[in-house]
């Protein structure tokens, strides 16, 4: 099981940010002094077992495969966002 935290995005400039989540969902960035910024907007949420997690309305590859004597088949590609936890 996971954690997601819906209107995060990843750090752009390559620092790094310690977040505290707590019970209820929300998050928070802590400072030297032991306060802490709440983030706007921000929502931890658990992530229940499950297959992969793919970005469907990201760039989606076409892989088409021809074998002799076989019909046409398609795989419709699309990036992985969460890769599939173990046993799923």
């Amino acid at each position: 099981m996971g954690v997601y935290i819906e209107n995060m995005e990843m750090p752009k400039d390559g620092s790094w940010k310690t977040v505290r989540i707590y019970p209820d969902g929300t998050c928070a960035v802590p400072n030297w002094q032991g306060d802490c910024t709440f983030i706007k907007d921000a929502q931890a949420v658990p992530v229940p077992p499950h297959g992969r997690l793919i970005d469907a309305d990201g760039e989606i590859g076409v892989n088409v495969t021809m074998m002799p004597g076989e019909k046409c088949r398609v795989d419709l590609i699309a990036p992985t966002i969460i890769p599939p936890e173990e046993g799923e």
